[in-house]
């Protein structure tokens, strides 16, 4: 047990470096650090429980059985792919394994550490589950302890089997010769079908929500077991969901401790030796530009990485549409011109929550690694290749910012000029939040990084980027209420005007700062 302590401490260190070293320069060590760093954790936890519960709040599921279940099937995608995700980068991705050999720790600890430290970076993509099992409890009528009880009960066998069946494919994947020849391609393929498994359950969810009638909408059979438990728990039904899911768990538990755990540690660290020979095309004479933007699309190929940009920074927005867009909560399709300027405020909010520290412009330096230094011996100007970087950085998120738009146009029932203006907010919005994660990246580049994590937990760590993500959304969503609000109490088309020049002042002076601190010094 103490040996699973110690690899826990050790991979918290590991996995939240810039982290660990804020930690120690506030003169923390040890077991102090260690609580600080889960401290985070828990408040993250708390925020994403605020957030989502405030978003399921107004809806009984006790009686709507079939939002429960697309409710779960949704999430449950989300974390299968965040687990796969995780997993791979904490066990095949990570370079840490050998370091392991002349030590004296046992497999199944190894194994066991690190799948609890991968557990702190996926429970808050989950905990929308848990908050729909409470509320559903708490619906049916329960007490309020029992439906806490039987919410954190449910929610740990959840996340069990959500383990056990990504740790078998993740690892019987990597068991095979297939894998040890094709690294690459059975990694990209493993993460393309589970986002593209969590985009095919958004773009159902959405159609189906939209019924008007609650009894054609069908109910995923697969998770109507847990609909039972959590709102008939002593019924006939609830006993037997039960009874299925410890059978499952132990059948997956077992298949894992004979068929995967048998030379894990040998296996892992032939894996971590693997590298690939991959092909390279021998391209025509190109300009200088062009190749910087064919280097810098080869960095960001990576699925892996993809996946966790896309989790991070675009799935809370497509949630926060389908959910008061698809139910009609949101309509905007009888709303005039003269409520442009909050539109406006709507896309830069939109852009903020899109470009976070988890986004590709927050991270596409440091993804250059030791190949970044280089650039000062070769004849490019280093001012030249940032602003290359930068516009790169810039045209992806306004292109995931431009992709929701066309999202919420439809979902909201946006009139065509509304969002034109609404594009436009998004685009001044990625341009003012762009530049201060790029410059953000600048300041804490790391060329020595070994797992994505790593980078996104840069500056305030998990922490900072949930309160970030919630404080935007809170202070976002009163400033384009009270910019609505003023268009409605002064009906007069220069009002839109200065609200809108307000905006373009503000950028005007955000930019203006970056220029004189950044840009005129390259």
């Amino acid at each position: 047990m103490e040996q699973l302590k110690e690899l826990i401490r050790v991979n918290l260190l590991f996995a939240n470096p810039q982290v660990t070293e804020k930690g120690r320069a506030k003169g923390k060590q040890g077991h102090a650090l260690v609580r600080s760093i889960l401290s985070q954790y828990l408040l993250s936890t708390i925020i994403f429980s605020v957030i989502y519960g405030a978003i399921m709040f107004s809806t009984d599921f006790s009686k709507r059985p079939e939002l429960f279940t697309y409710f779960v099937g949704l999430f449950g995608l989300l974390g299968l792919s965040q687990t796969i995700s995780a997993i791979l980068n904490v066990f095949l991705e990570s370079r840490d394994i050998p370091a392991y050999l002349p030590l004296p720790f046992k497999q199944w600890t190894i194994f066991t550490a690190k799948l609890i430290v991968v557990s702190l970076a996926v429970v808050p993509f989950l905990l929308p589950i848990f908050i729909l099992f409470l509320l559903s409890s708490l619906s049916a009528g329960m007490p309020v302890v029992f439906a806490v009880c039987i919410g954190i009960c449910l929610f740990i066998c959840c996340l069990l089997i959500l383990y056990f069946l990504s740790s078998i494919l993740v690892f019987g994947l990597a068991k095979t010769s297939f894998y040890k020849k094709h690294k690459k391609i059975v990694t990209s393929a493993l993460l393309l079908i589970t986002t593209g498994l969590v985009v095919v359950g958004i773009l159902f969810f959405n159609r189906s929500s939209s019924l008007d009638e609650v009894s054609q909408t069908p109910k995923i059979a697969l998770f109507m077991p847990l609909f039972y438990i959590t709102t008939q728990f002593t019924s006939t039904a609830s006993l037997m969901s039960i009874s299925i899911m410890v059978v499952l768990i132990l059948v997956l538990s077992l298949i894992l401790r004979f068929f995967i755990l048998p030379h894990f540690y040998e296996e892992l660290i032939e894996i971590s030796t693997i590298e690939g020979n991959p092909t390279r095309k021998i391209k025509p004479a190109q300009s200088v530009t062009k190749l910087l933007w064919s280097y810098n699309l080869q960095l960001i190929k990576d699925p892996n990485l993809l996946l966790q940009v896309f989790s991070g920074s675009v799935v809370f927005p497509i949630i926060f549409f389908i959910s008061f867009g698809a139910s009609g909560t949101i309509d905007l399709s009888g709303l005039s011109f003269q409520y442009s300027a909050a539109l406006v405020y709507a896309g830069m909010l939109v852009s903020y929550l899109v470009t976070t520290p988890v986004s590709l412009v927050a991270i596409i330096l440091s993804l250059d690694k030791e190949n970044y230094p280089y650039i000062y011996a070769t004849p490019i100007s280093i001012g030249y290749y940032l602003r290359q970087k930068f516009l790169f950085g810039l045209s992806v998120q306004f292109g995931i910012t431009f992709l929701l738009m066309i999202v919420a146009y439809f979902v909201f029932h946006m009139p065509l000029i509304l969002l034109i203006v609404f594009m436009i907010g998004g685009l001044i919005g990625s341009t003012i939040f762009s530049q201060v994660y790029f410059w953000r990246d600048f300041r804490l580049f790391s060329s020595h990084w070994t797992d994505l994590t790593q980078l996104f937990s840069r500056g305030a760590g998990t922490f900072g980027f949930v309160l970030l993500q919630f404080s935007g959304l809170i202070i976002g969503g009163i400033l384009v209420s009270a910019v609505a609000f003023v268009s409605y109490l002064v009906p007069n088309s220069l009002v839109p005007i200065g609200l809108v020049l307000v905006v373009l002042l503000g950028a005007g002076v955000v930019h203006m700062y970056y220029y004189k601190k950044y840009w005129s010094t390259l």
